[in-house]
């Protein structure tokens, strides 16, 4: 049977073994692209002899280069520590600047340090060389400044999607210096952060920092009960403008208190949030027996938007969300029902990670809802 050479690269993209892609490979000329496609796309660097590897093939094979996509860095070694020159971070963007072909579009960096001060004086210019960046993954890593951060976006203005999830800072700068050492990143339209206490990093990355074309922001985010000087408040007021879609997570410090109208007040005030179409909160953390949702039903009900057309509510099942709504599930009603919005509001969406047709707590979930649901913006909310 002889099939189109399209549906034979469908089935090469799903493989995931390194060693069949090797296989596929020599199978025949036209399998090869596609399999060379899938075997480097994505580069993972661990140690420091990896970049050697890497640097060694470039060299000897500069073919393999235009299918380079990702570099995924995770070196959670003592030379990172002691050595940092000789890590991988630090040499890296020599190496694919030193590779004509070699235009990686995303870099991943997780589990590690990164120290630019202590790399080559030369280390922020070669990374700015990077200009086919536009997707930067930091995980877990720490750095000793949020200057450090600061230095590192400058070098790479061309940014049009960076993820932040759960950073520190070996050192911490005085809040008024620190403010003054954020940069503009005017490509940049998808944001994501992730931060539980201490937030102070994210803080700075938030509330420091201009966003001028985002439009996209996704966020887990651990409020503090005391703390006034978290960032996300100060994000809000600063990028509302352009904000077209927003996920939103929201978990607080102290477990057995009650989240403070004042903090809500500070940093979940989305009302400068005029252009927002799409709304998501994720409430699929939650599993206290009494969960305090006033945050949530404050939220909504203080939202000026006119053009939000969809809100989507995300839980683990219909017993989870009715678990954790059942005592505020007419004051979340009402709040859509009147909301300014609620006329360009065209569906409600109740997501749940898992679904069984036989649960009958899926057909109470309705009832809970009486105004959404004699508007029939609920429709479809259960579907597979």
């Amino acid at each position: 049977m002889h099939l189109p050479i399209e549906l034979w690269e469908l089935v090469i993209d799903f493989l995931d073994d390194e060693q069949t892609l090797k296989t596929t490979s020599l199978v025949c000329k036209a399998w090869l692209s596609r399999s060379r496609l899938n075997l480097f796309r994505t580069i993972e660097l661990c140690l420091p002899r990896h970049l050697d590897y890497f640097q060694t093939l470039l060299l000897d094979s500069p073919h393999l280069a235009p299918y380079l996509e990702t570099v995924d860095v995770s070196e959670n070694s003592l030379i990172a520590l002691f050595r940092p020159a000789r890590a991988i971070l630090a040499r890296l963007p020599h190496v694919i600047s030193s590779s004509t072909p070699a235009q990686p579009r995303r870099l991943a960096v997780h589990n590690q340090l990164w120290l630019p001060t202590r790399y080559h004086p030369d280390y922020l210019d070669s990374l700015s060389r990077l200009t086919s960046l536009t997707c930067l993954d930091i995980f877990d890593v720490t750095f000793t400044t949020v200057a450090d951060i600061s230095s590192i976006l400058r070098a790479l203005p061309r940014l049009t999607s960076l993820s932040a999830k759960h950073l520190d800072c070996q050192r911490q700068i005085d809040r008024m210096t620190s403010s003054t050492i954020g940069c503009t990143l005017p490509c940049l339209t998808k944001l994501r952060v992730a931060s539980y206490h201490p937030t102070t990093t994210i803080d700075w990355l938030l509330g420091c920092n201009d966003f001028p074309s985002i439009r996209r922001m996704d966020c887990l985010y651990e409020l503090s009960t005391s703390n006034r000087d978290q960032g996300l408040g100060a994000f809000w007021k600063n990028t509302g403008e352009t904000l077209e879609y927003i996920s939103i997570s929201i978990s607080k410090r102290s477990a057995g208190a009650r989240f403070p109208l004042g903090a809500i007040e500070h940093q979940l005030d989305l009302s400068h949030c005029r252009s927002l179409r799409l709304l998501r909160l994720d409430c699929r953390h939650e599993r206290g027996v009494a969960p305090d949702w006033t945050w949530l039903t404050w939220l909504l009900s203080h939202l000026t938007c006119n053009s939000l057309s969809s809100i989507t509510f995300a839980f683990q099942s219909s017993s989870h969300a009715l678990a954790c709504l059942h005592a505020f599930a007419d004051e979340l009603d009402h709040a859509i029902a009147v909301a300014p919005f609620r006329d360009a509001l065209k569906s409600v969406v109740f997501e749940f990670d898992f679904q069984d047709p036989a649960d009958p707590d899926d057909k109470r979930f309705v009832d809970f809802f009486p105004s959404l649901q004699a508007r029939n913006v609920l429709r479809g909310a259960f579907g597979a």
